[in-house]
């Protein structure tokens, strides 16, 4: 799909005046006119843009919203469907654009019964999530997965069936093809890609249940089970092979260099920005494999910022990796683990309502009983 930009040139032009931010416009920018070279978009990333398999597409047919599972006829879409595609099991049913998305809001909003108020607030919850198992945006997929040639718009699908010459008599024929495009890439086992995907999906899926009422107890369980969501959908797009380098460029991935390696550690250079913290546990990856290690400490030697990492396990591929980028044959990375926080219902609690046990058999002071303080 056309030649991958460098983004080692706008690391190494690197100065003290330019920011990330603007190191990445550049980078984006670079890619998007080297795709329009190319006369076709250019990969942007090694991973799919869609992380399930699609069983079903919403679409505008008019100004109809219009349901058509993958392998079967359309028919219009409808509160109910939209309900049960955000809570069913192996459902990813994708919107072709946010445009699409928005008009499913209305839909929800304008209901009058409480059910649907309950749609209302799991659908923009659903369109919060970093990138959604259930509902993901057509759109938006295929612009995680490829560079667009410049002087299109990303959100049109119509843009992006003329970039890759898909467009079809109707708009269910040209979503099929770039539902398929957008499905293409590399899922490595070795990446834990798959088991990333399907446990994302599977939160999901509880999040969707829960969060159909607001309270305390549901919207803390909520909160905790979305911020576990984020970190594994960011950890997965960070270690994305097709994306390291371009995360260098903002400190999400730092690159290493080993040095001294010893029994218990290692100590490597780094490049900058760096962004990790001491104490806290990282992923190594060489594009291909992936090891856990504990950032131990920093130090600053000969000029430059030196990490000292701990050595991972024998029976890993982590040793291999420190010893192939020490030779200088292949590259190594290193990024933040993903942090994991397992939410859990809140049951018998004060603000539930429910009966508290009254509590009984104190041992009170005698000045303080004297004071008046209840002794049972």
């Amino acid at each position: 799909m056309g030649r991958e930009p460098a983004a080692a040139a706008h690391i190494s032009g690197m100065t003290a005046t330019t920011a990330p931010k603007e190191l990445l416009a550049m980078y984006r920018q670079d890619a998007r006119q080297n795709a329009l070279d190319n006369g076709v978009p250019a990969n942007r990333s090694s991973f799919p843009g869609l992380g399930c398999e699609a069983t079903g597409m919403i679409y505008l047919r008019g100004k109809q919203l219009t349901y058509q599972p993958m392998h079967s006829v359309p028919s219009i879409l409808e509160p109910e469907k939209i309900a049960e595609l955000l809570t069913g099991d192996g459902t990813c049913t994708v919107v072709a654009d946010a445009k699409t998305f928005a008009r499913m809001l209305v839909m929800a909003d304008n209901m009058p019964s409480n059910d649907f108020k309950s749609l209302g607030r799991r659908l923009r919850i659903s369109r919060g999530l970093p990138v959604s198992m259930k509902l993901p945006i057509l759109t938006e997929a295929l612009s995680s997965r490829y560079w667009l040639q410049d002087g299109l718009a990303e959100n049109s699908i119509a843009d992006w069936a003329e970039a890759f010459d898909v467009a079809g008599p109707s708009t269910a024929i040209t979503m099929r093809s770039l539902i398929t495009l957008a499905s293409d890439g590399q899922r490595p086992t070795a990446l834990k890609h798959g088991r990333s995907v399907d446990g994302m999906a599977d939160l999901e899926k509880r999040i969707m249940e829960q969060c159909a009422w607001s309270g305390i107890s549901t919207d803390c369980y909520v909160y905790s089970m979305l911020e576990q969501y984020s970190a594994k959908a960011i950890g997965l797009r960070t270690i994305d092979p097709g994306l390291l380098e371009m995360h260098m460029i903002d400190g999400q991935v730092c690159k290493i260099v080993p040095m001294n390696v010893a029994h218990k550690t290692f100590t490597a250079s780094v490049s900058s920005p760096f962004k990790l913290k001491e104490g806290r546990k990282v992923r190594l990856t060489d594009g291909e494999q992936i090891a856990e290690v504990y950032l131990n400490s920093l130090r600053f030697g000969e000029g430059s910022l030196h990490a000292v990492f701990e050595q991972p396990g024998s029976r890993g591929p982590g040793a291999l990796m420190i010893s192939r980028a020490k030779k200088g044959t292949a590259p190594l990375f290193a990024a933040d683990a993903v942090f994991e926080s397992f939410g859990t219902g809140l049951k018998n609690k004060r603000w539930m309502g429910d009966a508290v046990q009254r509590v009984t058999g104190r041992d009170v002071p005698l000045d303080v009983a004297l004071a008046g303080a209840p002794v049972d």
